[in-house]
């Protein structure tokens, strides 16, 4: 009889460990904690997630690891089983694209047939953090580029996997270099017979203590010269086209989008017909800034099966318009803003799944005395978050501000890029000038975003020097 106590506590356990067994997945505000991800690094973060054959594919990445590191590939099933690919080799990886005419996923170093059968391309044979890959200007049916975030550019085989190097990472000696401005590079795509590259840092101690020195390029390059060619000096993240994770659909006509920003406010640079056009968008953060280009991971501009696209740009949800252009520049709106580091997102399964960049063992620079010894992590980790697509819009309150100048000297008659404001309940704009004698400051609208614009008014400025 002394026994029976153990055994009906043996047999509790059993029981509710079945009946744990047969619960469905636990989640809490949409993270589901088996999911989470872990590395041995100073920092986990979620570098692409794209629903292929079947399943959930996901990657994550240490920091600065060219040449690989105890990050995985990871399959989620249907029912949120997670499973750990062999095959994974780590890295710095946030690169994604689905070759059509091989049906392939490529994310990260790795490619995926449509039966989800991997195949590596080792780090040895491709040196660098794969940050993007984009269609081939000459023989898209065959042949991919990948670039790294030192401005490597390589040649990749869809077939065999053979990599020809097209541009030497910055990272090794000797080579051929693009020898571009700033570091860190971000997004990467091809459209209208040119490649563009995006990074969105600078290097030096400098960058790390002041968000508006120069920093950062926008820059193309024709595929056959031997150099590149400067689209504008600012950081960039996202580039891409209303073709997104495929590729341009009619690539000598269809537009390139690149968001970026500065110290003043967001930018939007548009190429179209072969023109490059610039506009203005509202920061809902300044936590995301700096001119090292740290802080950001990867924004994207993605289908979520709606009419309007979604971007994620420094801390906000936006509507962005399928045929933005020119002729159609309205309609960019935010939907809502989010304390969250999102490196890529998808919509799978009717549900929007974001990629985060939660926890890292590393302080990096997020050292203060306001903070004060607060110890970070003992390991690095990440998650997934889904959300329904309403919630998109049930996040944090829509809020912004933005300059198109900010204390910066300026010729008679300049006109600034265009500043789109949709979205806001009340809108204020501040005119300050320091200059001698009141200057009088045309203001014009674009009432439907179609290219007419019209005064709206003008408004007379006092200068401290009068």
């Amino acid at each position: 009889m002394r026994y029976q106590p153990t055994i009906a506590l043996l047999l509790g356990i059993l029981l509710t460990s079945v009946l744990a067994a047969q619960e469905p997945s636990r989640s809490i505000s949409g993270i589901y904690p088996h999911l989470a991800y872990f590395n041995n690094e100073n920092e986990c973060g979620t570098g692409a997630v794209v629903p292929w054959a079947g399943q959930l594919w996901v990657v994550t990445y240490a920091p600065h690891s060219p040449r690989g590191s105890s990050d995985k590939l990871y399959e989620i099933t249907s029912d949120l089983e997670q499973i750990v690919r062999p095959e994974s080799v780590g890295g710095t990886p946030a690169n994604r694209m689905i070759h059509k005419e091989s049906q392939q996923l490529f994310i990260g170093p790795y490619a995926i047939d449509a039966e989800g059968n991997v195949r590596v391309i080792p780090y040895d044979t491709m040196f660098g953090r794969p940050t993007g890959t984009a269609r081939h200007l000459f023989d898209a049916e065959n042949k991919v580029y990948v670039a790294t975030m030192e401005e490597g550019i390589y040649e990749v085989d869809v077939h065999t996997l053979a990599v020809k190097e097209l541009w030497r990472d910055e990272q090794l000696p000797g080579g051929k270099k693009s020898n571009l401005p700033g570091y860190h590079g971000k997004g990467f795509y091809t459209a209208q017979g040119r490649v563009v590259y995006a990074n969105n840092g600078e290097h030096g101690r400098e960058a790390q203590q002041r968000p508006d020195i120069p920093s950062g390029v926008l820059a193309e390059w024709d595929g056959k010269a031997d150099a590149w060619q400067i689209v504008r000096r600012n950081q960039f993240t996202e580039v891409t086209g209303p073709g997104g994770i495929e590729g341009n659909s009619a690539p000598e006509t269809d537009p390139l989008w690149c968001v970026g920003w500065d110290h003043r406010s967001l930018i939007l640079n548009l190429l179209e017909d072969g023109k490059w056009t610039s506009y203005r968008l509202p920061k809902s953060s300044h936590s995301y800034d700096g001119a090292h280009g740290w802080n950001t991971e990867w924004p994207r501009i993605r289908d979520i099966g709606e009419d309007d696209l979604l971007m994620t740009m420094h801390g906000a949800f936006w509507r962005f318009p399928r045929d933005f252009g020119t002729k159609h520049s309205a309609g960019i709106r935010p939907r809502s803003n989010y304390l969250k580091v999102v490196g890529d997102f998808c919509r799978w399964q009717d549900r929007i799944v974001l990629g985060c960049d939660d926890t890292a063992r590393s302080e990096f620079l997020n050292k203060r005395k306001l903070k004060g010894g607060v110890i970070p992590a003992g390991q690095s980790q990440s998650n997934l978050r889904f959300l329904a697509p309403s919630e998109l819009d049930q996040q944090g309150p829509v809020l912004g501000r933005g300059a198109v100048w900010l204390n910066d000297d300026l010729e008679q008659n300049s006109i600034s890029d265009p500043f789109l404001l949709s979205g806001y309940d009340y809108r204020t704009l501040i005119l300050f000038q320091t200059g001698a004698g009141p200057n009088e400051f045309p203001i014009e609208i674009d009432r439907k975003g179609n290219g007419d614009w019209q005064t709206y008014q003008h408004a007379e400025v006092k200068g401290l020097n009068r």
